[in-house]
């Protein structure tokens, strides 16, 4: 099964290599881009206050997760506080197409391959071990979470869309 799951990696690089061609390249207005740079600076804001709140905050607290589990968690937060911001101030995609559709489909192919690890870990009681959720299984939890919450954002954003366009 592990040969599957690397060959079917190399077939997903191949085809975003093969696919990508320099014309579909997205080209971002004025305002897409103040708004990404917006939302950059927010979320490396995210990492410069998680970080050391955590460190400090480690020998005080004990939480049952790996450290090293929890500073993924700090950058997937972060991750999230950007893809948010930027999904809710339509700068999302090029100015030319936003074609969210593709990206929730690409959100629940990956959402579908880390339950397929987690559920795996699950069945072979490896999440916890000592009561402490390892850091190897997981990450395939916290990125299953962290794609839920990008794919229900999409979908929050295209109900209010929707709404926006009945309304005129």
């Amino acid at each position: 099964m592990e040969y599957f799951m690397i060959g079917l990696f190399f077939a997903g690089v191949f085809g975003v290599l093969a696919f990508n061609s320099k014309k579909s390249k997205e080209e971002y207005d004025e305002r897409q881009l103040a708004v990404r740079g917006r939302g950059y600076t927010y979320a490396y804001f995210t990492v410069m206050i998680l970080s050391p709140l955590h460190v400090f905050t480690k020998d005080i607290v004990s939480l049952p997760i790996s450290n090293d589990l929890i500073s993924v968690i700090i950058l997937f937060i972060s991750g999230i506080v950007l893809n948010t911001y930027i999904i809710f101030n339509d700068a999302c995609g090029s100015y030319k197409k936003n074609n969210y559709i593709k990206q929730f489909i690409t959100y629940i192919i990956i959402f579908l391959l880390n339950a397929y690890y987690l559920i795996r870990s699950v069945s072979d009681h490896t999440l916890f071990k000592d009561g402490v959720l390892q850091f190897r299984e997981g990450i395939n939890l916290i990125a299953a979470v962290a794609i839920i919450i990008l794919a229900l954002n999409l979908v929050i954003k295209l109900i209010i869309d929707r709404y926006k366009k009945d309304e005129e």
